[in-house]
């Protein structure tokens, strides 16, 4: 784990800017999250819902002021944070519960998907610092990632991969891949380990960071089952879902991927003009665009996989896709031989949207719909 970080130039945050993470929080940062809590959401184990936090704002935020200080003290260890409590165990605990898909057959157990329910007051932290780190995104994080950073939206990527699909299409001499990567079950496989050496090689330390270790280390979860709350388990993998935090950790653990495969020279990218383009990112959306695939895709899935072994993120090949742009049926053949992933056709769905292999069809595959759709 160790040496895979140790391999790469992570962005550091400055000393000012990891003081200004783990400064005391104030009665204005919970007021501001308060205020802006989504309602209508189903409440965690404790049953108090944002709602009520909203109601009674005036009378809860100096309690919560208290604890969060208190937590927040810069002289605590983790080990103090952990051993005189001062993290309620309402903030380790959450509900997992099925709720069923909309516009589905409620009466088949396909159509339910499971949802992890927080306690508002172990939110509002969490939402807390997720603000703070989100002011320092765009200096940790490369502009190829848009997902949860300000001023970045998904269709940034979107207009990326049809001009680099458009771009492939306008060349006579074809040798191109682009792949679109699904991972398995992304969130619940990250090693916790890792994501803790990860914050630290972006110098985040000090209070923010032992805040972060002391949820991780004892989250636990309890299952609703017909209405009976089942014993509690621990969670040993993944981040936690139904946090504010949990996204952004994500994004941070995600750019060692992508800061590996910019870095390596032998998986090259697509010239545009006088920008290399290799990678777009968006949550666990993946796509990579790859010049002379039949030499570099192999070495691709090599770091991938070896990022996978310390990460725990796993490439789910079965629904993995890529379209092959060459002019030769021999590579073409070869190609198909030696990687995993499926050779899509026509389209690939990219966040939300059927992503043609030819410019020519994206009327056609998603907007040519929506019109009959309108009738």
């Amino acid at each position: 784990m160790h040496e895979f970080l140790e391999k790469f130039n992570f962005p550091k945050l400055n000393q000012e800017e990891i003081e200004n993470l783990s400064r005391l929080i104030t009665s204005m940062e919970i007021e501001t999250v308060i205020r802006n809590l989504p309602t209508n959401k189903n409440p965690g184990p404790d049953g108090f819902t944002a709602e009520f936090y909203q109601k009674f704002r005036e009378e809860l935020t100096p309690i919560l002021l208290k604890l969060f200080q208190k937590i927040a003290c810069p002289t605590k260890t983790l080990q103090k944070i952990a051993q005189e409590g001062k993290l309620p165990n309402s903030f380790y605990e959450a509900t997992i519960t099925l709720i069923p898909k909309p516009d589905k057959d409620a009466t088949k157990k396909e159509n339910y998907r499971p949802i992890s329910l927080m306690n508002i007051d172990a939110k509002i932290l969490n939402k807390i610092l997720a603000n703070r780190i989100q002011q320092h995104f765009k200096k940790i994080i490369h502009h190829d990632q848009v997902g949860f950073i300000p001023g970045m939206q998904g269709f940034f990527n979107i207009h990326k991969s049809i001009n680099v699909i458009h771009h492939i299409n306008k060349v006579k001499d074809k040798n191109y891949m682009t792949i679109s990567i699904d991972a398995e079950k992304a969130f619940d496989k990250i090693q916790c380990p890792f994501m803790i050496k990860t914050l630290q090689k972006a110098g985040i330390e000090r209070t923010y960071i032992k805040i972060i270790k002391a949820i991780n280390n004892k989250s636990t979860a309890n299952i609703i089952l017909n209405g009976k709350k089942l014993k509690a388990f621990p969670l040993k993998l993944g981040i936690r879902q139904g946090c504010p935090l949990s996204p952004l950790l994500f994004n941070i653990v995600l750019e060692v991927l992508a800061i590996a495969i910019r870095a390596e020279k032998e998986i090259k990218g697509i010239h545009i003009g006088k920008e290399v383009v290799k990678l777009s990112l968006f949550e666990d959306d993946l796509i990579l665009y790859i010049e002379n695939p039949k030499d570099f895709t192999r070495k691709l899935l090599e770091l991938i996989n070896e990022y996978s072994k310390v990460a725990g993120y796993k490439i789910n090949t079965q629904k993995s896709l890529a379209f092959l742009y060459t002019n030769n049926e021999k590579t073409e053949r070869e190609i198909k031989e030696t990687i995993t992933v499926t050779i899509a056709m026509t389209r690939i769905k990219y966040l939300r949207l059927n992503l043609p292999k030819e410019t020519k069809d994206l009327y056609i595959g998603n907007y040519k719909t929506d019109e009959r759709n309108l009738r």
